[in-house]
């Protein structure tokens, strides 16, 4: 009985989550000008209209070029947070921790304003350098969260034995401790680029014309056409997205068989 609550549960899950996809994206393949069931016919002429006009180009440029930078921060952040309060005491974690990961929990809109005014006020609004590190202040408790938790599962006295054979704390960072918590930074690194590559609410109070993100394209076009482009993007974000959790599938499975 309680298999057969559990399928029914996946079930309805899969379906809840995939249902409006599969209702959605088949759009961006109608030959129709309108996002309208029945479709019309095929066509993959909306996926050359997204390559030909600029205002798609760019923003996917902006969207990877903010991405791999908050990537790159975020992990350098939160890796390095993460060593961090795991030497701290069992207080010191639990507090740490919950100031760590608040970015998680408040409001978006909240933290799109003070990062408005604090980059506003830095002279820095509207360029790479604002919207990289907002989105990585949002990927870097990901980062941190699946680092720390890598590190957890260390085994203690492999850290302990190369001290004790004169292994420098640096020595024994890149030559045990990052080799085995490698798929915790991996993990940690594909979800704030994901994070960062999707997000439109704090991007909003940000971007400047010269680095709209492609959400926030997407948000535009949304508002002024309904044109099955906005369902290729979509469509190609989701694709993007899923590849990417296929690699941290894979890389996750190579650590277990290297273990």
């Amino acid at each position: 009985m309680s298999r057969f609550i559990y399928w029914i549960s996946l079930t309805i899950s899969i379906a809840f989550l995939a249902l409006p996809l599969l209702l959605v994206l088949p759009l961006a393949f109608n030959d129709s000008s309108f996002l309208t069931y029945p479709m019309e016919g095929f066509t993959f002429d909306w996926f050359y209209h997204v390559y030909q006009e600029a205002i798609w180009s760019k923003a996917l440029l902006n969207s990877l070029v903010v991405a791999l930078g908050a990537m790159i921060v975020a992990t350098l952040i939160g890796g390095m947070a993460a060593i961090g309060v795991l030497l701290t005491g069992r207080l010191a974690q639990v507090i740490l921790t919950a100031l760590f990961v608040s970015p998680l929990v408040l409001p978006s809109i909240v933290i799109g304003v003070a990062f408005a005014y604090s980059f506003g006020r830095m002279m820095i609004a509207g360029s790479y350098t604002s919207i990289i590190l907002a989105h990585a202040i949002l990927g870097a408790p990901l980062v941190f969260l699946s680092v720390m938790t890598s590190l957890k599962l260390l085994n203690p006295d492999l850290d302990r034995a190369a001290a004790s054979l004169g292994a420098s704390r640096t020595h024994r960072f890149w030559r045990i401790t990052l080799p085995l918590t490698a798929p915790g930074f991996i993990a940690g690194a594909i979800f704030a680029f994901i994070t960062s590559f999707d997000e439109v609410v704090v991007a909003l109070f940000l971007v400047s014309p010269d680095t709209t993100t492609l959400p926030i394209a997407l948000f535009a076009s949304l508002r002024d056409r309904l044109q099955p482009t906005i369902v290729v993007v979509a469509l190609l974000l989701s694709i993007v997205s899923f590849l990417f959790l296929l690699f941290l599938n894979w890389a996750q499975k190579n650590s277990k068989t290297a273990k």
